[in-house]
């Protein structure tokens, strides 16, 4: 493999220094925090990727054993691509969400007005007059349908962001290694800019008054969703004292929706790569959609934003001519 083969700059490279550049621009005269927090976030995230690509190529490794390629396959591993590949995707990895968890919490400074109403009406125009979110409450009201979306919810959405991202960084394929990079980055940092177009809090928060009586019942959603609010008003209060006071992870933003978004983009890659992936994150999908409009922390057309969202850039990671050699 040649050097210059290596070396050559990546779509998620240039775009995540280009989104980063703008964030900096962005908020100039307001905060140098974004700056001040790369040995934080991105470091972690930078090891727990390394981590998720062993954890991978070992489980890879151990099927290859028993089908009797395994020669072939720690040959890919062991190759300098694949070991430069992982070392890059790892600190851009890190770099984009660092990127995309600041335009996510900094979105009230930089765009205070809510559009919660507005989309709360659009539901409505959507879906026949009546509100998405209170037909769905209503329709999985049983105490037991409400807590099994809870647990699922709440636990199910983290442990399916790190089943795809140990599957894909372990990938062998360098093509599609990229090629699901490229989508992945563009998928969360264009979602954060969407998120300062139009800012919303969320159903949940914009009106409590319909999930308040299930606090019982929702008990993991709403202590999230408490967290998530006391981080927002901490942001409001006192920005300056970011990230002493306030976690970069908790932003607050509904529109559209990422935890939909990123489980139909892993459906429309795992549908493409293995049949029964494509039939679980297809299942997991329209699960996190509906339980997105549950817990009150989407409404009807994020989760059909982020969907759009989602095959969009699909679609062009495939068209990339750097992956497609």
């Amino acid at each position: 493999m040649k050097a210059s083969q290596i070396g050559r700059p990546y779509f998620f490279e240039i775009f995540t220094l280009c989104n980063f550049a703008v964030l900096l621009v962005a908020l100039r005269g307001i905060t140098r925090m974004p700056l001040r927090t790369l040995d934080s976030l991105p470091v972690s995230i930078a090891i727990g990727f390394v981590l998720q690509a062993l954890v991978g190529a070992c489980i890879r490794l151990a099927f290859a054993v028993r089908r009797g390629n395994a020669r072939e396959l720690l040959a890919t591993y062991r190759s300098a691509r694949w070991i430069v590949d992982t070392f890059r995707l790892a600190i851009f990895g890190g770099l984009w969400a660092h990127t995309y968890s600041w335009i996510k919490l900094v979105t009230p400074m930089l765009h205070p007005r809510l559009f919660d109403q507005q989309l709360w009406n659009l539901d409505r125009v959507l879906f026949f007059g009546f509100s998405p979110n209170i037909f769905f409450l209503t329709l999985f009201s049983k105490p037991e349908a409400l807590q099994v979306i809870d647990w699922i919810y709440a636990i199910g959405f983290l442990a399916s962001v790190n089943v795809i991202g140990t599957y894909f960084a372990s990938i062998p394929d360098h093509r599609i290694r990229i090629a699901f990079m490229n989508a992945n980055a563009l998928l969360w940092l264009v979602g954060a800019w969407l998120y300062e177009a139009v800012p919303s809090l969320g159903p949940a928060y914009r009106f409590p008054e319909v999930w308040l009586p299930m606090a019982r019942l929702l008990e993991r959603t709403q202590h999230f969703q408490r967290l998530l609010m006391s981080n927002y008003k901490a942001l409001l209060s006192a920005p300056s004292k970011a990230p002493q006071a306030i976690n970069i992870l908790f932003g607050v933003a509904a529109f559209p929706s990422l935890h939909v978004a990123f489980q139909v983009l892993a459906f429309l890659w795992m549908r493409r790569l293995t049949r029964w992936g494509g039939i679980v994150f297809g299942s997991f999908a329209i699960f996190i959609f509906i339980g997105s409009i549950v817990t009150g922390w989407h409404y009807l057309i994020d989760g059909i934003a982020g969907a759009a969202l989602a095959w969009l850039c699909y679609t062009a990671s495939q068209r990339v001519p750097a992956i497609r050699a």
